[in-house]
């Protein structure tokens, strides 16, 4: 802790990737590591479908005092021909039971997979899609799926609400994000009070480069992105 005038701050170290995806999974599961041993967190999210990063997770963070929670997807993602329910299964479903992981796999993706969304075909774009776009424009891929993956463990009740937690979340695959933020339900996350109001309390790990995908699926909606080149509103020459 230090002090400048009348004011406090904390000098924490920030990993900044040049690009998002896998390839940084170690070297944000190590940070987490050592976020946790200073001792103020309990309790670790991990976004991870088929349960690979959780358990990484849960093997770097074992011995420590905290809890790990895997959120991987609902049964209605067995709409999509790539998953079958449930997605963490066999040998890796049975490691992290042994760990004490706590798998979240009956809940909704509250960031998209909602009516609202599925409006978006009609023309109507919804505060969850701004907040979405949002996210993916600050953190990547990895801070929306975090921030979600958060919730979703709140709401599922695998952690207890307004508690700094650490989630944690990457791009397709892996790890490449890691945040610390106070846990609320979904319903909470611009409540009028501030004591419930979700809040990103610190960035452990982020990509500096962010990619979007040009496909976006929300259950059986789904849409294709299309750039359109315009001429410059600065044209050369003349």
């Amino acid at each position: 802790m230090g002090t400048v005038g009348s004011g406090s701050f904390v000098r924490r170290e920030v990993l900044l990737f040049d690009k998002p995806g896998p390839a940084n999974t170690e070297n944000v599961l190590k940070a987490v590591r050592e976020r946790v041993k200073e001792g103020d967190i309990r309790h670790v999210v991990v976004a991870s479908i088929r349960g690979e990063t959780a358990l990484r997770a849960a093997l770097e963070l074992e011995g420590l005092s905290v809890s790990i929670v895997c959120v991987s997807g609902p049964p209605s993602w067995s709409i999509f021909e790539e998953y079958q329910y449930p997605m963490v299964r066999g040998e890796i479903r049975e490691k992290l039971e042994k760990l004490n992981v706590t798998i979240v796999d009956k809940m909704l993706s509250t960031l998209c997979d909602t009516l609202d969304f599925g409006l978006a075909r009609y023309g109507y774009i919804p505060a969850s899609f701004a907040v979405y776009e949002t996210l993916l424009a600050v953190g990547g891929y990895g801070m929306k799926t975090a921030v979600e993956a958060l919730l979703m463990a709140t709401d599922y009740g695998a952690i207890p609400a307004y508690t700094p937690t650490i989630s944690v979340a990457g791009t397709d695959k892996g790890a490449d994000t890691a945040i610390v933020a106070k846990s609320t339900y979904s319903p909470c996350v611009f409540s009028k009070d501030s004591k419930r109001r979700f809040q990103v309390f610190e960035i452990i790990a982020m990509p500096r480069t962010k990619i979007w995908y040009r496909t976006i699926l929300m259950q059986e909606f789904s849409f294709t992105e299309t750039e359109v080149r315009r001429q410059s509103a600065f044209p050369s020459g003349g």
